[in-house]
């Protein structure tokens, strides 16, 4: 039985505007009005994906006093004060004692040493929620030393606008209500994919890596520009309405890619005779090999 599944899908065309309006206030008290009864969402590590999950807690109505965050360099620290008004502790044990669930948004390489430092502070009740790239449920496990509830949640950087992907998956030791409450404030930062385990280096690849992978073509089609004559400033705008465009028609239309490149391409055209240079140059074939290489490098990572 699928414990995990896609983000909720809630068909506002069937209901009255009186019965829609009940459902968002009932959907937002269950996250902002609670009051005491609100358990506390803690935050170990505030660089770039941990400042966007407190910025997207704190945009969603979590209050302040409902969070607690840690961050070990002094100068982020003090940044992230004074840009959230939000008080950090450099003791994340501290965080621990405090917070049921606790987004462990640090480097793999620097997890095995603070697991260790809060694990004696971890209950039955706490809800561990990784974000680290390659280290599974059971390299946490080990690394705590005792049985605790986990969920493993890949998302990237695209979460900082609220378009992120974001595997998800979770040991057996989660509660449905705790699945629930977890995707509840983690949704607002993108999409939301059950996805098991085994594939969730891929998906690091793929989600993690990929906007990567897909700026390096972006940052080449607007020097391909410049390189004909068009202004740098022209050309951006130009390559980035393709891109924009593209995926506009791609999900409106519900088009498979193939069909629409197909639909681009007449013969002896201009496009057919860019794609067989690319075809040439195994552009897609390194494509993949470069998906599999950052997957592989996710499962290195791991403790």
């Amino acid at each position: 039985m699928q414990r995990c599944v896609d983000s909720a899908k809630f068909n506002f065309k069937i209901f009255p505007p009186f019965v829609i309006k009940q459902y968002i206030i009932i959907t937002e008290s269950k996250l902002t009005h609670r009051g005491n009864n609100l358990d506390k969402i803690g935050i170990i590590g505030l660089g770039n994906m941990g400042e966007a999950i407190l910025k997207s807690l704190l945009k969603n109505n979590i209050q302040k006093e409902h969070m607690v965050c840690s961050e070990a360099k002094t100068e982020r620290a003090d940044f992230i004060e004074k840009t959230y008004n939000i008080k950090i502790t450099k003791n994340p044990e501290k965080l621990t004692g405090q917070a049921k669930y606790i987004v462990l948004a640090i480097k793999p390489q620097d997890s095995k040493e603070l697991m260790k430092d809060i694990a004696k502070h971890l209950n039955d009740s706490t809800v561990l929620i990784s974000i680290m790239a390659g280290v599974t449920i059971s390299n946490i496990t080990a690394a705590i030393g005792k049985p605790v509830k986990i969920i493993r949640i890949m998302p990237n950087i695209c979460v900082k606008v609220g378009e992120g992907i974001m595997g998800l998956t979770c040991n057996n030791l989660v509660e449905n209500n705790e699945l629930d409450e977890v995707r509840r404030f983690m949704t607002p930062l993108g999409k939301i994919i059950e996805i098991g385990e085994e594939l969730m280096n891929a998906v690091t690849a793929m989600g993690g890596s990929g906007p990567a992978f897909f700026l390096l073509f972006l940052e080449a089609m607007i020097d391909a520009g410049v390189k004909m004559g068009i202004p740098r400033d022209k050309s951006k705008m130009l390559s980035f309405q393709v891109v924009r465009g593209t995926l506009k028609m791609l999900e409106e239309e519900g088009l498979h890619p193939t069909i629409l490149k197909e639909m681009v391409v007449s013969p002896g055209g201009t496009t057919i005779s860019g794609l067989a240079h690319l075809e040439e140059k195994a552009f897609k074939g390194n494509i993949i090999k470069a998906v599999e290489k950052a997957a592989k490098r996710a499962k290195e990572l791991s403790l």
